[in-house]
């Protein structure tokens, strides 16, 4: 059994790796879809990382920095679960499942009764993870140029 380690990222040495897979997750899905994620403000959330987030999560495989996640409060009572992603490195594992149960619970603990996220139809292991966790489709919430996929649930 591989050596898997869920946290909150919350030392220098932990918000740096959040913040590279993040920018590999960018890159990944700019590569994937064809187009630029500028319009969810990427610049300004890189500028003034990670400020703009709740919590970020890190899971490290054999001491290894493989996956993360991140809250991001949406508005009064909503957060949105952001930049689920996991190195090729680390799939497999069952990490995408197990960061977002940690995200979720931690939304709760910081008393938002519901998390909102986008992503893409043709990420289906995403999609399947999502689906998993009771998200259902939900209006779009946010000005999003692309074809995206919006979900939701309560906390």
């Amino acid at each position: 059994m591989p050596d898997l380690r869920i946290s909150q990222a919350t030392t220098d040495a932990d918000i740096a790796a959040v913040r590279a897979i993040f920018l590999e997750y960018l890159g990944f899905v700019e590569r994937y879809l064809g187009q630029d994620l500028s319009f969810q403000g990427t610049e300004k959330e890189f500028a003034d990382f990670p400020q703009t987030y709740d919590a970020l999560f890190l899971a490290r495989l054999e001491g290894q920095p493989v996956a993360a996640c991140g809250i991001k409060p949406f508005k009064p009572g909503i957060c949105e679960l952001k930049r689920l992603y996991c190195r090729p490195d680390g799939r497999g594992h069952g990490i995408g499942l197990k960061l977002s149960e940690a995200a979720l619970e931690t939304a709760r603990q910081l008393n938002y009764s519901s998390i909102y996220l986008d992503t893409d139809h043709g990420l289906t292991h995403a999609n399947a993870i999502y689906e998993t966790l009771g998200f259902q489709d939900i209006e779009k919430y946010y000005d999003n140029p692309m074809d995206s996929r919006f979900m939701g649930r309560d906390l």
